[in-house]
């Protein structure tokens, strides 16, 4: 597996987000914001856990109900981090947003759009062949860097391929402009920058954990 450098240039030749799964991040962006306790992490639970079976079941693997159990749970470590990081963007992009209770809505969906897309690319480029079944350690292994991917995908610093536009012209736009760009373009669905944002993230997480091709 090769990972991202500020000096690589990368094509936009790798296929959109699944519409399958657009949908579950747009079910659990709706599940977030209804305003009934407990019922929203229920539900939540529910999207992320058929996310994590969807995947896993496509590429001929089961999971125990433990480690279903892990990915599918709403909550973790990372979480209020990552709120905050995503208050903070949004505060910097569109200072005139109020109310900003919809970052609660939109962060879950995020989660549920970097369990899918990451848990994908853990399987098919990091995880080892030949094992059909994943345990709970190997689901807590890969919920802490899946978590700590889409929190770095925040980061200023991190700095994936440069993008060479459909009609071979160069994206010249500053960091704060694709921001903008990328929230104006959520209503057609997550833009490929933030898809490219998280996996050049997990690939930095990926080379930092020991072990993690290890099943």
């Amino acid at each position: 597996m090769s990972n991202s450098s500020s000096s690589s240039v990368v094509a936009i030749t790798a296929p959109q987000p699944s519409g399958r799964l657009a949908v579950m991040t747009a079910y659990a962006v709706a599940a977030a914001a209804i305003p009934i306790p407990i019922l929203p992490d229920r539900m939540l639970i529910r999207v992320r856990g058929a996310v994590v079976h969807d995947i896993v079941s496509r590429h001929g693997l089961s999971l125990t109900s433990d480690a279903r159990a892990m990915l599918a749970d709403p909550d973790s470590e990372q979480r209020t981090r990552m709120v905050k990081v995503a208050e903070t963007v949004v505060r910097q992009v569109l200072r005139r947003l109020k109310p900003l209770g919809a970052i609660n809505s939109v962060s879950r969906g995020l989660e549920v759009f970097a369990l899918g897309l990451l848990l994908e690319r853990y399987i098919t480029e990091v995880r080892p062949t030949g094992q059909v079944r994943m345990h709970l350690e190997e689901a807590r292994k890969v919920r802490g860097m899946i978590d700590r991917s889409a929190l770095r995908a925040f980061s200023p610093s991190l700095k994936p391929g440069q993008t060479i536009m459909a009609d071979g012209l160069e994206d010249l736009r500053d960091e704060l402009t694709r921001w903008v760009d990328a929230i104006l373009l959520t209503s057609a669905g997550l833009p490929s920058y933030l898809e490219r944002r998280l996996e050049a993230a997990f690939d930095q997480v990926v080379g930092e954990t020991p072990g993690s091709r290890d099943g």
